[in-house]
Parts: C-alpha cells; structure tokens; sequence
C-alpha cells in the first residue's frame, strides 16, 4: 500500500476514531490530562502513517492506534513524575466502567465533560468540536462567523480552565443532573453535523464520518431513557431527516447537487422514516425548540413527492417562527429564500438587502448565494452572476467551488 493510500486511509480512520481514542484516553487518566490525550492521539495517527506503509496494516487499526496513544501517554506521564503509580502493563481497554446512573457512552461522556457548564457557553462549543471531532480553529471560526484567532485563545482558556477543576466538578453528570447540561450537548452535537453536512473548506463536499458520528449521538441521546427529552428527540429528527438525503446531493464527480435536481429515488427512506418517528415523539415538548422547527421544515421536504409539490408556504410558516425564535442572519438568510419560493421573491430580496451591511456576512457565501438565488427568480441575471461571484471569492469547499463557478459561467 503506497503512502498516500496509507494516509487517506488514517484520514478516514482518524475522523470515525479521534473521538473514541481521546475519550478512552481520558477515562483512563483522568481529565486534567485533556490536553495530553489530543496530543498522543496525533502522535499515534503520526506513528502510523510511518509504520504501516512499511510493516502493513495491522488487523485492527483501531486497536493498535489505541495501544500505541496509551503507551505514550504512560510514558509522557512517567518522563514528566505526573502519576508513577500507573502500571506499565494496563491496557487501556482496562479503563474503568461507568457508574450505573452516568452516561455510558464514551464519546457521550468527552461531549458532557467539554461542554461542562463551568466554561462559558461559546468556549464550551468551540472546545467540543476541537477535541470530539478534530475541527480546527479556522473551520470553528467558519462556523460562528468569527476570527480565527480569537476561537484559538477561546480552544486554549477552555482547555486550561477545565483541566483545573476539580475532579468532581469535571465529572460526566449523573442522571439526575443530566437535563441542566443536556442544551450544550446538543448544541454541539447540531453544531458537529452541521460541519461535517457542509464544511466551508477542504477537499470533500461532506465528511461523511463526521455527519453520521453527530447522528448516532444524537440517536444515541433520543434513544436513552434519561436523555430522550423532546429537544432530543427533534434533533434526532432533523439530523436523520439531513441524513437520508447524503446519497443524493453529491454528483458522481463529487460536485453538489441542488435539493430541487436530486433523484428522490436515492434519498434512504429508512432515514426517513426514522425521523417522522423522532418527530413525532417530540411533540410532547411544551413549546418547540429550534430543533423541531428545522425538523419541521426537514420533513415537509422530505415528504414531498418532488421539487414542485414542496409546499412552500407550510415551510415559510415555520421560517418565520423559527426567525422569532432564533434571531439569528443565518436563519433570515435560509428564511428568505422559501420566501421566495413560496411567491415572496421581491420581499425575500427587501430581506437580504437589509443584511448586506452586516460585517459578518461579507465573506459568508451562503448569504450571496441566497441573494443570488433570488435575483435569478427575479429575472435580474446581471446581479446574480455578480453574487456568484461574491459567494467564489467569499471561499468554500473545493467541490462547491467548482460548482459555483460553473453556474457563473451558465448564467453568463
């Protein structure tokens, strides 16, 4: 197997992996040695793109990268007269068992412990999506429309200050603290998928990994008595209502394609299904979240029969409640759009002009590609062409550059 096959290998392997490693890893030698776990991870990926390339690929990837990150850890600690009370000879598989009335998850547990509410809220996110899923700051700034620089001085006063607490205050809660830290896991599990769904960089249309790690947490969260809150449930929905649609929305050549091209045939039904039930059992919520919203609007598409059956005005309905709720440019940016489609095109325009002198979406290219998309309905294919060409210059991934720049050369 040649180098690179070997690193897109390790690729692959260390976005299903990262996660599962670094938490074995700190159930094992605690969380004040967060920081440790990340950086012996990286060395065993580092490790093995040298070994394996000459010696093979072992049996169980997963396994040797677990043993060799474990072993240096003991050994950093060793080196660094931190703990000399480990035994060289433990295998990490050895980590103690959960308590009973805690998560039991171990991905779970990292996502309960980095989103710990003693971090302030958007540190907590940040921090989560560093360690969890291995984003780096530049696309957890991409994310919250933020400089790259200050979310890596957030990463490392989040690190730091959870590595200082005291053990019990860095512990996973109990059942019957679940539901005060329960929004933050969710959040950032919303958040994971949302990165993975649509990274704003890089070489792929999706991580695919990424996505459906963020589904199975989800699921996992809905699934389990003490967390299957309705908020829960409606996450699940709207997580698996995106899902079903992954086969469909990318091209043979890896290019994106529009939710109105897409062959429904190839949408996964069962993912479909799945979230019409999480759907349903969420309407036990006294007042809908953001996420039933979304799931809302997720499933309307997801029912319809075709592109033109979409039943506009039902998903506008629930844009609107959703932009009363959320008060955020993100949503009004999406809002604006089914605005449009549901007939409003002129005001969907009004909207998304009143945008254009927010600072943090001169270079976010889904608000010029809303602009875009709504000129085009108006027939004003000049100015359309020109906010392709913004949304190229804003950056993205490589596959929907080259998308966009193929539909800029179209509409000329």
């Amino acid at each position: 197997m040649s180098g690179e096959d070997i690193r897109q290998q390790l690729d692959r392997l260390s976005r299903r992996e990262r996660g599962r490693l670094i938490a074995g890893l700190v159930n094992r030698l605690g969380h004040q040695h967060l920081e440790l776990a990340e950086d012996v991870a990286q060395e065993a990926m580092l490790a093995a793109l040298s070994t394996w390339q000459y010696q093979g690929t072992p049996d169980n990837p997963a396994a040797w990268l677990t043993r060799v990150a474990h072993n240096k850890a003991i050994d950093r600690l060793r080196h660094e007269a931190r703990n000399q009370r480990l035994d060289e000879g433990v295998d990490i598989g050895a980590a103690p068992e959960p308590e009973p009335e805690r998560i039991a998850d171990p991905e779970l547990r990292l996502i309960f412990l980095c989103s710990n509410t003693a971090l302030e809220g958007v540190d907590r996110l940040a921090l989560t999506l560093r360690v969890v899923s291995g984003f780096t700051a530049r696309e957890i700034a991409n994310a919250f429309l933020a400089p790259e620089t200050a979310v890596a001085q957030r990463l490392s006063r989040a690190r730091h200050k959870l590595q200082r607490l005291p053990g019990p205050e860095a512990s996973p809660p109990s059942i019957f603290e679940i539901e005060r830290h329960l929004p933050a896991a969710l959040k950032v599990i919303y958040l994971m998928f949302s990165l993975g769904y649509a990274p704003r960089s890089g070489e792929q249309l999706v991580r695919r990994d990424v996505a459906l790690e963020a589904q199975r947490l989800a699921r996992e969260l809905a699934d389990t008595q003490h967390t299957n809150t309705a908020d829960a449930q409606a996450l699940a929905a709207l997580l698996c209502f995106q899902v079903s649609r992954l086969n469909a929305r990318e091209s043979e050549s890896g290019l994106p394609v529009l939710l109105r091209n897409q062959d429904r045939s190839a949408w996964d039904r069962s993912a479909v299904d799945a979230g019409m039930h999480y759907l349903q059992a969420a309407r036990a919520a006294d007042s809908p979240s953001r996420y039933h919203l979304e799931a809302g609007i997720a499933s309307l598409y997801a029912s319809a029969p075709s592109w033109e059956q979409i039943d506009w005005d039902a998903i506008l309905m629930l844009y609107e409640k959703l932009e009363a709720l959320a008060q955020s440019p993100v949503v009004q940016i999406n809002a604006s759009v089914a605005r449009a489609f549901a007939g409003q095109a002129e005001a969907a325009l009004r909207q998304l002009d009143a945008l254009a002198d927010e600072p943090l979406l001169t270079h976010y290219a889904p608000f010029h590609l809303a602009r875009a998309e709504v000129l085009r309905l108006l027939g004003q294919e000049d100015r359309a062409r020109q906010q392709f060409q913004a949304a190229i210059e804003s950056g993205s991934s490589a596959p929907v550059l080259q998308h966009l720049q193929q539909r800029c050369l179209f509409h000329h």
